[in-house]
């Protein structure tokens, strides 16, 4: 790469870094919907009637509709005034399953919101790291995602465990890191034999899914704030099934988490776990995957790995903690007959197989 193909680069890096924030914006604002709901290619509509029908002032929509016909992804007419979408995009812009590119522009706010908190724990004498209250809207930023996976827990998910049918005879059911409670929560509406726990280490997390089990009007659910690294002691060989949802690279000891989850397994149990695609390896990462490493690289720098150093004891695993650390991680707790697999309709991740 010579010098002007650097400078180019770094052009480009700038103005599509710009686009992804005001495309958050637009998406945040519901902004596409209203576009789709006040015109077509056929009409397109004023920026002003796209404002009304957002709940927007009209200059502030019209400069940020400039952005966005600017970037390519939306279109405006040759008088300047109108807007529109192409008929062949309206589903990249309006489908309830958001696009994969559209959901990860939402999480840039999420990060630039704590850039000069994350500048100081750089520094040699900084923090050690984040704490999740640190990242205001992180659960609801994280929802973007249910709908995809509303759609694929269930029927295509599951069956890859090989524990659909014990879910549905009942079984004792663990979810560590269980968030807002979504995951858990749709399983044990799907599955009412079973007996499903979550825990997660904070209390807006237990607060979010205490209120979606009220929501769903759950009786075979219930939350603990707790800590993975020290499960109750009481709950050994307790659980057929024990699953993590993307949660365990932000452990800052998830070698501890693993060991008490084997502990707390019953023997011949079940341990499912869905992880971020990744070799442990940053020159394998970038043969591997190129530019779309940097997508959760970023978010290891912004969040991921922050969350994970938190300790003077903290490993910083990162959220491409790979599948080389993961299976160590796994067989050093004492797991076998460990198998990982592509989940084609979970792009980037992988989902961790294993029993005790």
């Amino acid at each position: 790469m010579t010098a002007d193909d650097l400078r180019n680069k770094l052009m480009t890096a700038a103005i599509q870094g710009n686009l992804a924030l005001s495309i958050a914006l637009a998406n945040h604002l519901k902004l596409f919907q209203a576009i789709i709901a006040s015109g077509s290619e056929e009409s397109p509509a004023s920026y002003s009637s796209i404002a009304s029908q957002a709940g927007l002032k009209p200059r502030y929509t019209k400069e940020l509709l400039g952005v966005l016909a600017c970037g390519d992804i939306i279109e405006v007419t040759s008088d300047g005034e109108h807007f529109y979408i192409p008929n062949f995009n309206l589903e990249v812009l309006s489908s309830q399953i958001k696009d994969k590119g559209l959901s990860l522009c939402s999480f840039i706010p999420l990060h630039a919101g704590v850039f000069n908190e994350i500048a100081e724990v750089f520094k040699k004498d900084g923090p050690l790291g984040m704490d999740y209250s640190s990242y205001n809207g992180f659960y609801k930023t994280v929802e973007s995602a249910t709908p995809l996976h509303k759609k694929h827990l269930v029927p295509d998910l599951v069956p890859m465990t090989g524990m659909k049918e014990k879910l549905e005879n009942g079984i004792e059911f663990l979810d560590v890191g269980c968030g807002s409670g979504f995951h858990i929560c749709e399983l044990a509406a799907h599955f009412p034999k079973t007996n499903f726990t979550g825990i997660d280490i904070t209390p807006t997390a237990i607060e979010n899914s205490e209120s979606r089990k009220k929501e769903m009007d759950l009786q075979n659910v219930n939350f603990h704030e707790r800590n993975a690294q020290s499960l109750d002691e009481n709950w050994t060989d307790k659980f057929d099934m024990i699953t993590i949802f993307s949660s365990f690279h932000d452990q800052c000891r998830p070698d501890l988490s693993i060991k008490e989850i084997h502990r707390v397994l019953k023997p011949g149990g079940t341990f499912a776990m869905i992880e971020i695609d990744g070799t442990s390896s940053i020159f394998e990462d970038k043969k591997t995957f190129g530019n779309f490493a940097c997508a959760f690289y970023t978010p290891s720098v912004f969040h991921c790995l922050a969350i994970g150093s938190n300790s003077p004891d903290a490993l910083g695993m990162g959220a491409m903690m790979g599948t080389k650390r993961g299976s160590k991680l796994l067989t050093d707790a004492g797991f076998t007959d460990l198998e990982i697999q592509k989940i084609p309709f979970f792009t980037f991740n992988v989902l961790y197989l294993a029993k005790k």
